[in-house]
């Protein structure tokens, strides 16, 4: 009912969340999408990283904004409130909030006045790459701005961007889960195919400073039921991006060009965004999109049933195939980044 008098003010990170301490600190350095540039229009967009609730605007300058979703006066949500000339006005007393996080209006003070510096909002940086918002909310220094090049040559509007979705599951384990080769030929046997019993190769692994790409063969079904013979290639970017691509030995002219990335919305929530390469704009690759829904809800579908939701970083703690070196290369330099060595 009451916040004890002697318990100390709490930081950045809730205290109720359930990503570990040392975790936390880890993955605040990096930058993750918040939302799709385009639909930030002129009302409040919430959104939610690391446990961190945040909300969205655009400012008097049509620039997006990034703060807490948090009033400091008496706490109520600004994201419940509306923006006006560019500044957020919270719905309980009216204060409004520039882009930067500073308290701009008080009304029960009659008038515009020279308010404190400390009647603010804590701000975050903001970034727009690939038709993204971007954020960190530790040292947005630490880490550069994910790079897909793939994409780079791109404006926003022609990238087909698949639905923006919350998926019950860590962001690690969403990422291993795509990068995984021997799930192919079972859990999407109804959309990608491949034959059960073949046995699979491992992938080829190049270490880079901020990725590590993975090379795998594996052979589709073809449209007229037959074998397909493909290379994937993913590039994983640390800690949560799959850059994609798929390249087909029959038919060179053909190639699937995507970008998986798995924001960290709490321990076991991830909001997925996936991007995507189509020759002609996000017109043409509505059938895409529509497929890929279907192979993402099979993921999904498995996802649930996983006993234990955690990723476990220490390798005995499972068996393991030959064809696990993707995982054990992921695993790698997650732990490199000090992840899972607890609080």
């Amino acid at each position: 009912m009451f916040v004890p008098i002697d318990r100390p003010a709490e930081g950045l990170r809730p205290g109720a969340s359930q990503i570990a301490a040392g975790d936390w600190e880890v993955l605040s350095h990096f930058w993750y999408p918040l939302a799709i540039a385009a639909e930030v229009g002129a009302a409040p967009v919430k959104a939610r990283l690391l446990d961190v609730e945040i909300v969205l605007f655009r400012d008097e300058h049509g620039a997006i904004a990034a703060m807490r979703d948090k009033c400091p006066h008496r706490y109520v949500r600004l994201s419940s409130g509306e923006v006006v000339d560019g500044r957020i006005e919270c719905p309980f007393h009216g204060m409004r909030f520039d882009g930067t996080g500073q308290c701009r209006l008080v009304p029960a003070l009659g008038r515009e006045t020279r308010l404190p510096a400390s009647y603010r909002v804590t701000a975050f940086p903001v970034r727009e790459r690939y038709g993204l918002v971007w954020t960190c909310l530790g040292d947005p220094d630490r880490h550069a701005l994910p790079s897909l090049p793939m994409f780079d040559d791109m404006a926003a509007q022609d990238i087909t961007f698949g639905p923006v979705d919350d998926w019950a599951i860590s962001a690690p384990r969403q990422i291993e889960n795509f990068i995984d080769i021997a799930h192919l030929p079972y859990v999407h046997a109804a959309t990608l195919g491949g034959e059960k019993l073949r046995a699979l190769k491992p992938a080829q692994v190049e270490q880079h400073d901020d990725a590590v790409v993975l090379t795998a063969q594996y052979v589709e079904k073809g449209h007229d039921g037959g074998d397909e013979p493909a290379q994937y290639r993913y590039r994983v970017v640390l800690p949560f991006i799959v850059d994609f691509q798929v390249s087909y030995a029959n038919h060179p002219d053909r190639r699937l060009i995507s970008a998986d990335i798995a924001a960290p919305i709490s321990a076991y929530v991830s909001r997925v965004f996936q991007l995507h390469k189509v020759a002609g704009g996000p017109e043409a690759g509505k059938s895409l999109v529509a497929v890929l829904a279907t192979v993402n809800a099979e993921d999904r579908k498995v996802l649930a049933e996983l006993a234990d939701p955690d990723l476990p970083l220490d390798m005995t703690r499972e068996i393991h195939l030959p064809v696990d070196n993707v995982s054990h290369a992921y695993r790698q330099r997650l732990r490199a980044l000090g992840l899972g060595a607890g609080d």
